[in-house]
């Protein structure tokens, strides 16, 4: 039940004659708890007045009153519109880890009177009143979660020596006695593993069941540390002459074959001589003597895989080593410890001797030696470059010349004309120079970078080839804070990072990142580099080729020469301009081959050009008999066949001797073929090298129009473009190697009628535009 203090209603309320009369307004009121007709009923019965609507289908109240009374209807509303505290609720419950099923019947037998329902395999319902809910989802939260996971238990491992009983005995007799303790047998030796106070009790009572009966002789090795072994020996034998004592000099031990009773009385004496404070390595009942074998608790393992670090640092692979073998044996060998020292392939190993030996088994199996892999890379860039020159240039001077006139004679003495003053002027039609432009160049592609390099399998191999451009930049702090100047460095060119790893079937598993940066220019003092990236990881087989292509980059330039006023007419205004039109179209092109190396096997050889021989000649037959001797005459070798319509040969021009060493061009009519040169043994020639045509053929060398040409040239590597042709006619010819060009083209130079030769020119350009040429000597038939 809700008590609600309520105004005075304004009808109980006398009248003042002088109040004036209020506005009535309209508010809904939304209720929550309790339904719009309880409300409604409620606030007609304080407020008679007021008008009052019910939306059932909203559950609201719609009230039209004065001011006044709609802020105390809202008070009302606000104190009858809430839950009953002791009503019963109903909450959807999630679950974590528990299943839905069993921590429901859980929950009924802690709480009989709430209703807990499954609904769904981590989700419960649950009703009951507020305060059994709160207690319900408490307990749930608890029944929800994960149980702690107990620390895990120290474990030692330890080894003992048996010599008198049957190792394998022991072992099985101790496991029996404590069960969780872990026993394993190596040689003469127990491996001992569990927890620390287990072990102890273990190793002792496996030194009781080793100990022999007491007429049982055995032999027993003693070390000594503070006084000679023969010294000694000599008092063993003659306190005991029934035992045989051997010394060894180069360990200072004792080897000494006496009974159980025997050897206990030479244990303590040798422990009293020697200063220690017990016997002989392995004595049946005594601990904590010295090892006399495997060099003590420290050893030093070599590896053969790892290489030594950089500059007196630790070696990567020793590190990772070590760091695996200490993960993977800390819970089994808790006092292994391992340390890599300084520039240096190996390992130190201190511990239990059984530790140590599982160590070395474990660092044996992961020293395994990587596969060297060589390298061959290539990164060619694509370049189809167009330049285009189109148009009309038309030279802007325009010109007249001007002429004065000489006097006319005189017609009766015929003398001339005698010259005083300014005669009549004649000029001549007005001048210009028209040049129309239709150049096309094309480009090729070029070598980037050419590396090759051999990297350990896992290792990454960096190449870079290309240049470094530095700039000074100032930094300025606050006032007062002197001006930094650094000097800030960008790569260019070509940088490459290969990983390659060789699996166990012999596949490589390539990484590949290529970078290329190119500078291409500045804004406001800084370079402006265009880079282009990409990163793969693929599979290939030994000696198979990737191929990597698609890094394109694309520019186009376009410049615009006019005739002033011409050139701006409407309609005409295109015959007197011209265009300039360079687009650049560049791909980059990466072929990677790995190659595996094994141990004692060469890296196989790069791939280079083949190198061209000869074909052998013909030999004659035996019965052919010098000519002269009136016999047999050699067979004559048919003339080579001229073309067509061609009635004599035009005699070509020879070439005169000069003192130059260079080679001179030469001729031959007979054979339709003109040769320039011979082929060099080497044609290779640096960026800044001037450019040499080394060797050029043309056939044939009587054209006419349309006929076939075929020319071929030899040109030093750093050429980017060659050229035949006359004032008139150019053609490009196209790369077929590094040093070659060839093409092929139907003549046609529009000579004029009568003309029967021409000279053709071969160009062999660099990218900067220097050129070397020759002239071609040709004949030309009409027909």
């Amino acid at each position: 039940m809700a008590l609600v203090a309520v105004p005075p209603s304004r009808a109980a309320q006398p009248r003042v004659q002088s109040q004036p009369r209020v506005q009535s307004q309209a508010v809904v009121f939304a209720l929550h708890a309790i339904s719009a007709s309880r409300a409604a009923a409620v606030l007609h019965g304080l407020y008679p007045h007021a008008r009052v609507r019910v939306d059932s289908a909203a559950n609201a109240v719609v009230v039209v009153a004065d001011a006044r009374d709609l802020d105390a209807m809202r008070a009302v509303i606000s104190g009858i519109d809430v839950r009953d505290p002791r009503a019963v609720r109903a909450e959807v419950l999630p679950l974590d880890h528990g299943r839905a099923a069993t921590v429901a019947a859980q929950l009924r037998r802690v709480f009989p009177h709430a209703s807990i329902a499954v609904a769904g395999a981590k989700k419960l319902l649950v009703r009951a009143d507020p305060h059994a809910l709160t207690e319900v989802e408490s307990v749930l939260h608890g029944l929800d979660s994960v149980a702690a996971t107990p620390a895990p238990a120290p474990v030692a491992a330890t080894a003992v020596r048996v010599l008198a009983a049957n190792p394998r005995d022991v072992a099985r007799a101790v496991e029996r006695a404590y069960p969780r303790v872990r026993a394993l047998v190596s040689g003469g030796s127990i491996l001992l593993r569990g927890a620390p106070e287990d072990i102890s009790a273990a190793q002792a009572l496996a030194h009781q069941l080793d100990r022999p009966a007491g007429m049982t002789r055995y032999t027993q090795i003693y070390r000594l540390h503070a006084v000679a072994a023969s010294s000694v020996g000599a008092l063993v034998r003659q306190a005991f002459p029934h035992a045989r004592v051997v010394v060894d000099a180069s360990l200072n031990a004792l080897s000494v074959t006496a009974s159980a009773q025997d050897q206990q009385r030479i244990a303590t004496g040798i422990a009293q001589l020697d200063g220690q404070t017990s016997g002989g390595f392995g004595a049946p009942g005594l601990r904590g003597a010295t090892p006399a074998y495997g060099g003590g608790n420290v050893a030093v393992v070599t590896l053969d895989a790892a290489m030594p670090g950089l500059n007196d640092a630790p070696s990567t692979s020793a590190s990772d080593i070590a760091s695996a073998v200490q993960q993977a044996l800390g819970t089994l060998a808790p006092d292994l410890h391992l340390a890599v020292p300084q520039n240096s392939n190996q390992i130190v190993l201190t511990g239990d001797p059984s530790s140590i030996a599982m160590a070395k088994s474990l660092i044996a199996k992961l020293d395994a030696p990587k596969p060297l892999v060589e390298l061959d890379t290539e990164v060619l860039e694509v370049d189809e470059n167009v330049a285009r020159n189109l148009g009309l240039t038309i030279s802007p001077a325009v010109f007249s010349t001007y002429t004065e006139m000489t006097p006319p004679s005189d017609p009766t003495t015929g003398q001339p004309g005698r010259l005083g003053g300014v005669q009549a002027l004649t000029r001549t039609p007005l001048q210009f120079t028209a040049t129309l432009n239709a150049l096309v160049q094309d480009g090729n592609a070029r070598v980037l970078a050419d590396p090759r390099i051999a990297t350990l399998s896992g290792r990454t191999a960096s190449i870079h080839a290309g240049d470094q451009i530095s700039i000074l930049t100032q930094t300025s702090g606050s006032i007062g804070t002197p001006v930094t100047q650094q000097l800030q460095t960008f790569n260019t060119g070509v940088s490459l990072d290969i990983t390659p790893i060789v699996g166990p079937t012999g596949l490589i598993t390539v990484a590949l990142h290529p970078v290329v940066n190119s500078l291409t220019g500045l804004l406001n003092g800084v370079p402006q580099i265009a880079t282009r990236d990409t990163q793969t990881v693929v599979e290939l087989r030994n000696n198979q080729t990737l191929v990597i292509g698609g890094l394109i980059q694309e520019a186009t330039q376009r410049s615009v020469t006019k005739v002033p006023l011409l050139g701006e007419l409407p309609l005409i205004g295109k015959l007197f301009d011209s265009s300039d039109v360079s687009y650049s179209r560049n791909e980059l092109v990466i072929v990677v081959t790995p190659h595996i190396v094994r141990a004692g096997q060469n890296a196989p050889p790069q791939a280079v050009l083949p190198i061209p021989t000869p074909q052998p000649l013909p030999t004659l037959p035996p019965s052919t008999r010098f000519p002269g001797t009136g016999r047999a005459a050699a067979p004559r070798a048919a003339p080579s066949p001229l073309p067509r319509a061609i009635v004599a040969p035009t005699a070509s021009p020879t070439a005169s001797p000069s003192a130059s060493p260079a080679p001179t061009p030469s001729a031959f009519a007979q054979a339709n073929v003109f040769t320039y040169g011979a082929p060099p043994q080497n044609a290779f020639a640096g960026p800044g090298d001037a450019p040499r045509i080394f060797y050029a053929t043309l056939s044939p060398t009587v054209l006419s129009g349309g006929t076939l040409v075929t020319v071929s040239a030899i040109v030093t590597t750093n050429v980017t473009k060659v050229t035949l042709g006359t004032s008139g006619m150019t053609t490009a010819l196209s790369r077929i190697g590094p040093s070659t060009w060839q093409g092929s083209f139907a003549f046609n130079a529009g000579m004029a009628q009568g003309q029967r030769s021409v000279m053709l020119e071969l160009r062999a350009l660099r990218a900067d535009g220097t050129a070397a040429q020759i002239t071609i000597p040709v004949n030309i038939m009409h027909r």
